[in-house]
């Protein structure tokens, strides 16, 4: 059996998914708060990382049509939102390669580990 691993982006507050805490981005790279469905808001992010993604489909949204895959965190496959591999409507482009995640599915976090020049560290007293 492999050893699983993990990406982490760094970030001062996190996203994490809210089943099995597993990171999932940080707010540099959230687009829009702006995004809503019949289960609640949703977020778009420009990267999500620790995820896996379903066969792509053609959906017809209040925006108009696009191609999408649902995305699965890898720690719980639980599902957490989309990816917009691509819109037919202009003006609707700039959705493109990110990620949309279902807010009661993430929880955010404040990550108070020390950056430092070859990334986060955990300080330990000896």
């Amino acid at each position: 059996m492999g050893v699983k691993c993990r990406e982490n982006l760094g970030g001062k507050i996190i996203y994490r998914c809210d089943t099995c805490n597993t990171y999932l981005t940080h707010r540099g790279y959230l687009v829009s708060t702006r995004f809503a469905s019949a289960n609640g808001p949703f977020w778009l992010f420009k990267k999500v990382v620790n995820i896996h993604y379903d066969n792509a489909m053609s959906r017809n949204m209040v925006t108009g049509r696009h191609i999408v895959r649902y995305i699965y965190c890898k720690g719980c496959s639980a599902k957490l939102g989309w990816f917009y591999e691509m819109a037919f409507l202009n003006g609707q482009e700039y959705k493109e390669g990110c990620k949309i995640l279902e807010v009661a599915l993430i929880r955010e976090e404040t990550d108070d580990m020390p950056e430092t020049p070859f990334g986060k560290h955990i300080l330990s007293s000896v």
